[in-house]
């Protein structure tokens, strides 16, 4: 069953530009009895992003969501080479934050009048820890809870071999470093929650980020079809997932990030870029408030950008 997610066309943009309010989100707030106070602490915040079209109310089984269209300044085609896109996964363990933090490691590396060369996720995988935290013995490598930042951050420290000289074996008992010739990594590590600057630095090296994961909506799509968010009135949150961006396209004046997805055997999945949304809980709900949704955000989130050096 769908949820009533439609955006209204696009607004006509200038400083005094109020965006419009769906009946839905109006009879909503009306609905929770909230003081105007209360309901301008809601409202405030997506004011502040400059929607591009009204907001709108999705109401789901268990929570319902504003969202709005917020249009990217940078609308263009971008595609990298076929290197940078290819990833290997093991589906079974969550190790997608080495796997991606070597790929992104690699591609700021390398120049495109020579060989791509892939250097090793598995060397990430093996000895990157959380800085302070004591190696446990016969831990094994799918056991690390770790971040894309922390594996990009690891390789610019330390350096890492070649994938030929340290290949991907997955998770394992970790192993003692052997004596094989380490390469220096560079780059400048840049986080940010704008997909601004994340577009602009495409067009030379993939992006790393983080996908706000709905369920079913997830499951359902097929083909070429984009990724939107919640759309169902049984749509439900699971959480942030680590993605790699390696394209853009424009689809019917639309911008949709092309990302690997190491989940659900998806691999490819394209992203609206184009959309925001924020959590607006119900009265009679139980559970706190997802604590990434109680902000405005777009789908994708947590960018780390790696200019090359």
């Amino acid at each position: 069953m769908a949820a009533d997610s439609h955006l209204d066309p696009e607004l006509t943009r200038d400083r005094n530009t109020v965006p419009a309010i769906s009946d839905d989100f109006c009879n909503y707030m009306k609905l929770i009895a909230k003081t105007e106070p209360e309901i301008m602490s809601t409202l405030l915040p997506i004011l502040r992003t400059k929607p591009d079209s009204g907001i709108q109310l999705v109401n789901t089984k268990f929570t319902n969501y504003a969202t709005w269209r917020k249009n990217q300044s940078r609308r263009e085609k971008i595609t990298l080479e076929e290197e940078y896109a290819v990833l290997r996964y093991d589906e079974d363990h969550d190790i997608a934050w080495a796997v991606i933090a070597a790929k992104v490691l690699s591609a700021a590396k390398h120049r495109p009048e020579r060989i791509f060369i892939d250097y090793s996720a598995q060397y990430i995988l093996d000895f990157a820890r959380r800085p302070g935290k004591a190696k446990r013995k016969h831990q094994r490598t799918c056991c690390k809870r770790l971040t894309v930042v922390e594996g990009l951050e690891y390789g610019l420290k330390n350096n890492l071999p070649r994938e030929q000289d340290w290949k991907y074996a997955g998770c394992r008992d970790i192993r003692k470093p052997t004596s094989i010739p380490l390469f220096r990594m560079g780059g400048d590590l840049r986080l940010t929650k704008e997909p601004s600057p994340a577009l602009s630095n495409l067009r030379m090296v993939p992006v790393a980020a983080q996908l706000h994961v709905f369920e079913p909506d997830i499951d359902r799509i097929v083909g070429d079809e984009i990724y939107r968010g919640p759309t169902y009135f049984e749509s439900k949150y699971v959480g942030l997932r680590d993605v790699m961006i390696y394209a853009t396209e424009v689809v019917d004046k639309e911008l949709v990030a092309v990302v690997n997805f190491p989940y659900k055997r998806l691999k490819k999945l394209r992203v609206l870029l184009d959309v925001m949304l924020v959590q607006t809980p119900r009265e009679d709900e139980t559970n706190d408030p997802f604590e990434e949704l109680e902000n405005p955000t777009y789908l994708l989130t947590k960018f780390c950008i790696l200019i090359r050096p």
